[in-house]
């Protein structure tokens, strides 16, 4: 599974988040100092506008690999929301792969309304993008799908697909309209129950300075 980096020429048709310099190049520095480790934490902001980063600890078992943001740190979404503000967008690091989502990311997003930011620390120079993370807008027959197509363990009894964009669909596919890449995703539970599967669409946003 080798996901693609999106052509960023099409952005002005693309959902955008106005990330300010400041809170860029903070996110960067965190990504920077926290190596090996992800970094994670949220921004306030309103109507896709950030206004404040809020750091988090990871709380994840295995931080090289994975984040996850505190509890108490998300929860102050209902703060921002009562000041007339809302979770803009949830933020994390990847310190030696590319700034796209990865299929534990797409596995674990739960706010299909918020931007996911991810800052690359994998090469010299830091690369910073953003994404929406949203379950898809279409059917899928996963029994169908894993006839077709190979599924990887992307992390124990996490086993995905990753379809790249405009390319012919597999066989379990349908309703799909748009061409973006897409995560079909389940989980194998020890001691085997009942299975869980979600298909995650991958949307490129753009980032202003503004």
């Amino acid at each position: 599974m080798a996901p693609c980096m999106p052509d960023c020429a099409a952005d002005a048709m693309r959902p955008r988040l106005v990330l300010p310099p400041f809170c860029r190049e903070r996110i960067i520095q965190e990504a920077q100092a926290g190596m090996p480790e992800e970094i994670c934490g949220i921004v306030r902001g309103r109507n896709g506008i950030a206004k404040e980063l809020v750091p988090s600890v990871n709380v994840a078992a295995e931080r090289t690999i994975h984040y996850e943001v505190a509890p108490q740190v998300l929860m102050m979404q209902f703060r921002f929301e009562e000041a007339g503000d809302e979770l803009t967008a949830i933020y994390h690091s990847h310190p030696a792969s590319p700034a796209f989502p990865s299929a534990t990311d797409a596995w674990h997003a739960q706010y299909p309304e918020a931007f996911y930011v991810i800052c690359s620390v994998a090469r010299p120079e830091p690369d910073v993008r953003a994404y929406l993370l949203q379950d898809a807008p279409f059917a899928c027959d996963l029994d169908a799908l894993q006839q077709a197509v190979r599924f990887d363990e992307a992390r124990p009894q996490l086993f995905a697909y990753f379809h790249p964009p405009d390319t012919p669909l597999p066989p379990g596919i349908r309703g799909r309209t748009a061409g973006h890449p897409f995560y079909a995703l389940f989980t194998r539970p020890v001691p085997p129950a009942r299975r869980e599967a979600r298909c995650v669409q991958v949307v490129a946003c753009a980032i202003a300075d503004a």
